[in-house]
């Protein structure tokens, strides 16, 4: 197949589009479409050569496996051999655990099915998960194993476009389907990714059997249809869908028309950009494990400027990597026998090793037994945490009633998500001995407001229904006293909203339709009797706080701090504020985390793990310790407040 520089060139916009994108330049927001753009090219280039050897009866399914081999696995295995020691040292045992199943499932082929059950692409701690990215290498060696199957049959051309067309067809449906049904399942997986390859590989039938057109025109259009989708999507849109097909469609629209004689292939065939793009694979290899090595290990998320460096430092690794890894390996003239047998060994380690930090939950004999038990005591309680795989429960659960012998007849219920429930067993120990019984209704992401619920997350879809059912038996129950408590920063900036039926977006999240439904929900259990608390937001932490403060021990000291700015906790509590303080009616009583962790002098920094104890485990739910803080101020608050008299409406 004769050599088109212009496409080196495309792989070189594409690969820069997504190390763009995940370093955050948000002006690059749809750079992640550079791997659809890469799935249409591989299309077209292994379907070029497949087609030229089936032309001339000289095909072999061998060969093309093992040419396919040494193509990818001797860059990968350098990447996950490097990945590991920093794994070693930097990872905690949770952590180290998923990385040791990714490590397994990307030496298999399997990383798709891995990340679809476990990472959402496009959540803000995707950024720390070092193999993440091999998802996309997952896909294509999937279909690479499966897509040359067609020409074993020796069945004519024709008949194999036809095929070829017909599963093209279907993939693309298919995924404008999963795209609104299951996303997850949407992006990572095969069946829906498929079109995506397949419209490189039909461009190749076309040349191969029409031959080779050029238009500048077309060829221009192709890749500003590529450009405008980096600049036009983001993270919300939904993909691959039909909207798949503006990047794919200008893909397939430049392979067929550029040429070195056009505009668009003059421009792509630039020195710079064909480099960049010879070394595409390599780099694409080594951004997602820089990027989230430096973010595992660094307190706040990095600078534009710390980002321009690691970019820098991705594409030296990968320059080396081409030079002495792929290229050697490439022209290597090395028997099938040989090939064979490396495979299988490096498939025996990798697995092996990763499987010995999966089994053995994340080889935590690797830290310090003062780390080790400053990790075992920072964690948060899942405990009645409902899920949507879990089903609807009845309510209340009898799994979640507590302290069923009370004597005293006084009842507590937790409302809300899952700071809701990182809070109750706190509250258990604080009622028991007052005799005081406990019910507990939480479910993960339902922030407790009637008919408001995050939309398009599949985490959030029975939200409305658990809320209904919850404030429908709270209101008719004999509980005294409601405890309203929810992740509120996170839900308030949900990307999608649905509000009392109706979709919003973005800036057209009404922000006062909410507070309204946070009204009307406490004065419906006010009006029934009910004493309503609600817990106050804490910021939603940028990185683990088990991660910063266990970096400090690993530095030696043995009891770290952990401070936060006044002035951040402020502004990225300010929205959250604002509806809660807009919305909830007299008589309501209020805990404010920010009167317990922080000073009155906006000076001074809040305190969110003090003397080697961290009051909150990750990003948002608190400990024991600081749960138990919370917890205090509750029940000093409600010993204080009479119960409101229900109404004698109800």
């Amino acid at each position: 197949m004769k050599y088109r520089s212009e496409i080196d060139g495309l792989r070189g916009i594409s690969v820069l589009a997504v190390i763009l994108a995940h370093a955050n330049f948000s002006i690059f927001g749809g750079g992640f479409i550079g791997v659809d753009v890469f799935f249409v090219i591989s299309g077209y280039l292994i379907t070029s050569i497949i087609l030229s050897e089936y032309k001339e009866n000289e095909f072999s399914l061998i060969r093309f496996y093992e040419r396919r081999a040494k193509r990818i696995l001797p860059a990968l295995c350098l990447v996950l051999v490097c990945s590991i020691p920093f794994a070693w040292m930097w990872l905690l045992p949770d952590a180290y655990e998923a990385f040791s199943k990714s490590l397994m499932m990307a030496t298999l082929s399997l990383s798709n099915l891995h990340f679809m059950r476990r990472n959402d692409y496009f959540a803000p701690d995707a950024a720390e998960v070092p193999l993440l990215h091999t998802w996309s290498l997952g896909v294509e060696e999937q279909f690479y194993l499966l897509f040359p199957l067609l020409f074993l049959f020796k069945l004519k051309t024709k008949t194999i476009l036809r095929v070829v067309m017909f599963v093209a067809v279907a993939s693309l449906v298919l995924s404008e389907f999963g795209a609104r049904y299951f996303p997850s399942a949407n992006y990572y997986l095969l069946p829906t990714r498929a079109w995506e390859i397949l419209v490189g590989a039909l461009c190749a039938f076309y040349i191969s059997d029409k031959g080779k057109p050029t238009s500048g025109l077309f060829a221009c259009l192709g890749l500003a249809s590529i450009a405008s989708s980096v600049f036009l999507f983001d993270a919300s849109a939904r993909f691959p869908s039909l909207i798949a097909l503006l990047p794919v469609g200008g893909a397939a629209l430049f392979l067929l028309f550029s040429s070195g004689e056009t505009s668009a292939g003059r421009l792509l065939s630039t020195r710079p950009l064909v480099w960049i793009g010879r070394i595409s694979f390599s780099a694409y290899l080594w951004h997602q494990p820089v990027f989230a090595f430096w973010r595992i290990r660094s307190p706040e998320p990095p600078s534009q400027l710390v980002m321009m460096g690691l970019i820098l430092l991705v594409f030296s690794l990968a320059a080396l990597s081409w030079y002495y890894v792929e290229q050697p390996f490439r022209r290597k003239a090395v028997s099938t026998k040989h090939v064979v047998r490396a495979v299988l060994s490096g498939v025996v380690v990798f697995v092996g090793f990763g499987a010995w930090g999966d089994i053995k939950e994340g080889l935590p004999f690797r830290l310090t037994s003062e780390l080790r038990s400053f990790i075992d005591k920072t964690t948060w309680s899942k405990k009645c945490l409902f899920q949507v795989k879990d089903g609807m429960p009845s309510l209340p659960d009898e799994k979640c009633v507590f302290n069923t012998a009370a004597a005293s007849g006084e009842t507590y219920a937790v409302w809300g998500d899952s700071i809701g429930a990182s809070i109750s067993p706190a509250l258990l120990h604080k009622l028991e001995p007052r005799h005081i019984r406990l019910l507990q209704l939480t479910h993960g992401l339902c922030a407790p407001i009637d008919r408001v619920s995050i939309a398009r997350d599949p985490a959030a879809a029975n939200c409305e229904i658990f809320n209904q059912r919850a404030i429908d038996y709270l209101v008719k129950s004999d509980v005294d006293t409601v405890v309203m408590a929810a992740s509120w920063v996170n839900f308030l900036n949900a990307r999608h909203m649905e509000i009392d039926d109706r979709e919003f977006s973005g800036v057209d999240i009404t922000v006062a339709e909410i507070a309204d439904n946070l009204r009307e929900t406490v004065e419906a259990l006010q009006a029934s009797g009910k004493r309503v608390i609600v817990v106050y937001p804490t910021p939603r932490f940028s990185k683990p706080i088990v991660d910063i403060m266990a970096r400090d021990f690993i530095k030696g000291d043995a009891t770290p701090d952990f401070e936060y700015p006044y002035s951040r906790f402020k502004a990225e509590t300010q929205c959250a504020y604002a509806v809660l303080d807009t919305a909830l009616p007299e008589g309501v009583l209020k805990v404010v985390p920010e009167a317990i962790f922080c000073s009155d002098a906006p000076s001074q920094p809040c305190y969110f793990g003090r003397h080697g104890v961290a009051f909150i485990a990750d990003r948002s739910h608190y400990t024991e310790a600081g749960a138990q803080l919370i917890v205090d101020r509750i029940v000093n608050s409600a010993s204080k407040s009479p119960t409101p008299t229900a109404s004698l409406t109800n």
